[in-house]
């Protein structure tokens, strides 16, 4: 074997880039191919989502069932559903088999069903403070005070925060959402 090897000039240098450029072309495809299927799959279940997003679900209609479009979330959905988005935690108490543990990713196409609720009113005559914890982030402390991630702005916005992605233990900020 170390014959051949020396013959065809294959020393461990040579072996060791052949097997690199392997992985590198093997990783690119990969990659390459899942964008594609995320692509794909964005758009096919946007199309055929649509339907379900304009015809809606009127409440006296609970239960029923809802598609998942591009840039649902469950606070959403439920305030497309049942007029107050507080009843994203009904949705997903009836879908966390499907949904999982996180709530807020939630895949294009997947049927979620719509349980028969009263529509939660929530009269805030008082603000609403949140302590930040260790591990905290803008991020996650607006997905679990406001159903969404994207509120951090208003959080950083609300609460004078010149450096968002900084947070001390123990600060208190007030929860705005949008």
């Amino acid at each position: 074997m170390k014959d051949v090897l020396k013959k065809l000039k294959l020393n461990e240098q040579n072996i060791s880039m052949g097997l690199g450029v392997v992985v590198v072309v093997l990783v690119a495809g990969l990659l390459v191919n899942y964008f594609k299927s995320v692509n794909q799959t964005g758009k096919t279940s946007s199309t055929s989502t649509q339907t379900q997003e304009t015809a809606g679900v009127v409440p006296t209609a609970l239960p029923g069932e809802y598609v998942v479009a591009a840039g649902d979330s469950l606070w959403t959905i439920a305030d497309k559903t049942y007029g107050s988005g507080y009843n994203w935690v009904d949705v997903y108490a009836a879908n966390k088999q499907i949904v999982g543990s996180n709530p807020s990713v939630l895949l294009v196409g997947t049927k979620l069903t719509l349980p028969k609720v009263e529509p939660r009113i929530v009269e805030n005559t008082q603000p609403v403070v949140y302590t930040v914890a260790a591990g905290d982030n803008l991020w996650n402390v607006a997905v679990k005070n406001c159903g969404s991630g994207y509120d951090w702005v208003h959080l950083a916005r609300e609460n004078g925060l010149k450096n968002p992605n900084y947070l001390e233990v123990g600060q208190i900020l007030k929860v705005v959402c949008n």
